[in-house]
């Protein structure tokens, strides 16, 4: 849903008067390691202005969006799932919680439906996931669930599934390789959108951003990333900003030497004037972590994405990250199933992209949770204010 005001509007308009009367040409944020669009005293103070009540005003959308009930609009009917199934899941890895929240998540309902439903961890490593869509071919799987998993490091183990009529779909792959194969995503775009413009909103339009840019996930590149870099790019967005950019890959995610912690605490202290720095919660955590321990976390804050209780957990307490993005990753895992079932019955996938809700979380909005919805939220991570467990089990005849 769009949120405004009429007093919003009047700001723009005012503001975006105001630039035009000034007649200034204004400098774009640029996106490289180190890209900077001059000091702060540079830019106009309306076209300042105008920017940050442009950045309010997209990410009060989500905000929003945080406390509203949803309403279902997936599919009014499923096939019965058959028992007995041998379903093979492999996530990118299980060592983020993003990949291991909808593993566990599908298992616990793999068991629930009498399917024998087995997680093969990814380890972040393409290797790794290929064998394990090999092996899960060779063991006559009934299908194959991806996780994260790019579909182009693993094409030859694919294709193999595709000729042994192994039904195969993906979970956040946002663009599969055969584009045959489905996958259950959201808007990854808009994810990245969003947390630059609560970033550019809070920091008043003196937004310098480290962005820990991870580069093996399709999702993260061409989703978070971009829809961040985009926005920021648009000289109206984010004038006299700067960007700089660190890219880190999942085979080094738990390394103290080379991975995103120690580049991230590498590069606030080489460049202080750094305020604010972006990742996937999972690597946000370790991120935090380092800050912390690095003590800058009065200087630097952070916004992730997934909304994990990890996360959530830092920011109710006041610590560096202060937002996050979520989407209910469960609810993605339900869809999935959904998906499985429906191509194990013959019947085409259902597109749940339109129907996955998202939200963003900071302390002002989970601090005016009711009780039950902080804890829930807390110990499961955001699910989507919507029983969708619920409309499942009765869309597969299990109530």
């Amino acid at each position: 849903m769009r949120i405004g005001s009429a007093k919003l509007r009047g700001r723009v308009l005012a503001a975006i008067g105001a630039m035009a009367a000034a007649g200034l040409l204004l400098t774009a944020c640029a996106g490289g390691a180190g890209a900077s669009n001059g000091g702060s005293s540079e830019v106009d103070a309306a076209a300042r202005e105008a920017a940050v009540v442009r950045a309010e005003e997209g990410a009060m959308e989500l905000i929003t969006a945080a406390t509203q009930e949803n309403e279902w609009t997936g599919p009014d009917s499923s096939p019965t799932p058959i028992e007995g199934l041998k379903v093979t899941v492999i996530p990118e890895q299980m060592a983020s919680t993003g990949s291991s929240r909808p593993a566990n998540a599908i298992k616990a309902i793999g068991d629930q439906l009498g399917w024998n439903a087995k997680i093969s961890d990814g380890q972040g490593q393409p290797d790794v996931q290929l064998s394990a869509v090999n092996t899960a071919v060779d063991e006559k799987a009934d299908a194959i669930i991806l996780i994260f998993v790019d579909t182009t490091r693993v094409q030859s183990g694919i294709e193999r599934a595709i000729a042994a009529d192994i039904p195969v779909i993906t979970l956040g792959s946002l663009k599969n390789t055969p584009e045959t194969v489905p996958d259950v995503s959201f808007d990854w775009v808009r994810s990245g959108e969003a947390l630059a413009q609560y970033m550019v909103w809070k920091s008043e339009g003196d937004l310098r951003l480290l962005q820990m840019k991870n580069t093996d996930l399709y999702i993260t590149v061409e989703g978070q990333y971009k829809g961040s870099q985009e926005y920021l790019e648009n000289e109206e967005n984010c004038p006299g900003c700067t960007i700089e950019t660190k890219e880190w890959s999942l085979a080094n995610f738990e390394d103290p030497n080379t991975g995103p912690a120690a580049q991230a605490v590498a590069a606030l202290q080489a460049n202080p004037s750094l305020n604010w720095v972006s990742c996937f919660d999972s690597c946000l955590f370790r991120v935090s972590q380092a800050i912390d321990r690095a003590g800058l976390t009065d200087k630097v804050s952070g916004a992730g994405f997934d909304c994990n209780p990890e996360n959530i957990d830092i920011i109710r307490a006041g610590g560096s990250q202060k937002v996050c993005f979520a989407d209910p990753r469960e609810w993605l895992a339900y869809a999935t199933v959904d998906n499985v079932n429906r191509m194990t019955n013959g019947d085409d996938a259902f597109d749940y992209t339109p129907a996955i809700p998202v939200a963003l979380f900071d302390k002002d909005t989970l601090d005016s949770l009711p009780e039950d919805k902080a804890t829930e939220l807390e110990e499961l991570g955001w699910q989507g204010n919507y029983d969708f467990r619920a409309k499942f089990e009765e869309l597969w005849g299990l109530k």
